[in-house]
């Protein structure tokens, strides 16, 4: 049987590779090659940055992609085998569906521990590099308009930043509301005009700080014309280790969401993008079982039709996903329910057909 495994994997790594190449053309054939073809011509970067940014960006389309492709390699290869009477063959020699499938979930077991390097270590890293590249985009703006930000550097504070836009050309924030905590919670909101980075502080000017209550109401009202804060923190630090949550491994993900339930915040949005990162990387064996029954029952399938059939299983895939997101985003499913209802369903699918095959 060491043979046959050798033979199904070999098939599945070259029609993987032929799914990655064409799913990353199609997928970065709009925005992502016109933005890169902007900086280019419109804001003199050189070729090198050009493809240093196109391969910086590509982790964050791996994660998805990634499972397709191993949809369209098991819908390519069985539909192959199949067309060429290779199943009918190993059918009759006492092979079951079930064994055919074991080389394909090897396979799919690879490419999911593929997708989750790529998710926790090569997209938080890519991040930072592309944000440190994109200064140059933004003329070295200082961080994006109408942003949250924080600042831990001080021990036992914590500091949320609300910026609603940016001076330039004097480095300045403007329209700035700070939330500071410390260990028994909101502390003060400093609410400024104008805000800036010197010195190893954050310099606030004309703005009022509401000092709040161990309940969480307003004890005093101070106005002022200058208040200054201390800070470990440049915003050129900050705007390296700035993250969004999808940008965030898992384990950073899930830190930040039990600080942000320490201080008694909704947090069932980033709930959802927690469990996703599960539940993406193990769509690939998901795909397996269903590739392997359609590719079956499709024994004629070229690489057209395979294709396809791969653009509508994964868009019945995130019918599925939006719809456990919104019933967990309403509270009828925890998060972990709404987004792994379809990798659920897709299992019980898969082997459904898989054992309805097997018994006809």
């Amino acid at each position: 049987m060491k043979v046959l495994d050798k033979y199904i994997l070999k098939q599945s790594v070259v029609n993987f590779l032929f799914g990655v190449i064409l799913f990353v053309v199609l997928v970065s054939a709009g925005d992502l090659l016109f933005r890169l073809a902007r900086l280019w011509w419109q804001e003199g970067f050189s070729l090198g940055e050009v493809v240093k940014i196109f391969f910086l960006s590509l982790p964050s389309l791996l994660i998805y992609i990634l499972p397709v492709s191993v949809l369209l390699s098991v819908l390519l290869t069985v539909g192959r085998m199949s067309s060429d009477s290779e199943i009918i063959a190993l059918r009759a020699g006492g092979v079951s569906f079930r064994r055919l499938t074991v080389p394909f979930f090897l396979f799919s077991l690879w490419v999911c521990a593929g997708t989750i390097i790529v998710q926790e270590v090569c997209l938080p890293w890519a991040s930072v590099e592309l944000k440190e590249i994109g200064k140059r985009v933004s003329g070295g703006e200082l961080m994006p308009e109408n942003t949250f930000f924080r600042d831990e550097s001080e021990p036992g504070i914590e500091r949320v930043f609300y910026v609603k836009t940016v001076d330039r050309e004097k480095s300045l924030l403007l329209g700035v509301v700070v939330q500071e905590y410390d260990e028994e919670g909101l502390r003060r909101i400093i609410n400024a005009q104008e805000a800036s980075n010197e010195g190893g502080k954050w310099i606030f000017q004309e703005g009022t700080i509401y000092q709040m209550g161990e309940e969480g109401e307003i004890e005093r009202v101070v106005r002022f014309e200058k208040e200054e804060v201390a800070t470990a923190q440049s915003i050129e630090e900050i705007q390296k280790t700035q993250k969004n949550p999808q940008e965030m491994s898992f384990l950073e993900l899930k830190n930040f969401i039990e600080g942000e339930k320490s201080r008694g915040r909704r947090t069932e949005q980033l709930e959802l993008i927690l469990w996703q990162k599960t539940a993406f990387p193990f769509a690939s064996l998901v795909f397996v079982l269903i590739g392997i029954s359609l590719g079956i029952v499709s024994p004629r399938s070229g690489r057209a039709l395979g294709v396809g059939l791969s653009v509508l299983i994964v868009f019945a895939y995130y019918v599925v996903l939006s719809l456990g997101s919104a019933l967990a985003e309403g509270g009828s499913l925890s998060p972990f329910w709404g987004t792994w209802m379809a990798n659920i369903m897709g299992f019980a699918t898969g082997g459904g057909l898989l054992w309805w095959k097997e018994k006809n």
